[in-house]
């Protein structure tokens, strides 16, 4: 695992937790150490979407880490490294979860969500164009994924009724 020490998390309210002790994330070339008491959301979904990947789950460790280096970014933490960018941590993000043993599909889905929301971020939206083909073509693929679905349960639905 990852993660040598942590994160053990307490609920605050409002959807926010604050880690108990503080968390050692150990990687092959990266040690990042998470302050006791650092606030986070987890893992940013917009509610819409939580049935399918909900605030927490087998990245919520992931999803800490990213945090506290967008805070980082954004100086409200100590850089642990200023060599990363705002691309180098959501690739950090995205390595993790893999890490952590999040399946290849959810890696990607994550990533493109947080690569879309640091466009909408000042202190994370450095290098977003490098990345911007990856992101376009991730999304076109989940739309064509969804419409494919959407689909195939009408014509299923639409099948069934006429059974009837």
């Amino acid at each position: 695992m990852p993660f040598a020490t942590g994160p053990q998390l307490s609920y605050v309210g409002l959807g926010r937790y604050k880690t108990v002790g503080s968390t050692l994330y150990v990687g092959r070339r990266d040690v990042i150490l998470i302050p006791d008491a650092f606030t986070t959301d987890l893992a940013s979904v917009p509610r819409i979407f939580w049935s399918l990947l909900p605030p927490c789950g087998a990245y919520e460790r992931s999803a800490v880490l990213h945090d506290f280096l967008c805070e980082a970014l954004a100086g409200r933490q100590s850089m642990p490294d200023p060599l990363l960018s705002p691309s180098d941590v959501d690739g950090l993000f995205r390595r993790v979860m893999r890490e952590c043993g999040v399946g290849l599909l959810t890696r990607w889905v994550m990533w493109t969500g947080v690569r879309w929301g640091a466009l909408f971020n000042p202190h994370r939206r450095a290098g977003w164009l490098r990345d911007a083909p990856a992101v376009v073509a991730m999304t076109a693929l989940g739309l064509a994924a969804a419409c494919v679905v959407t689909y195939g349960v009408d014509h299923a639905v639409h099948a069934a009724i006429r059974a009837l």
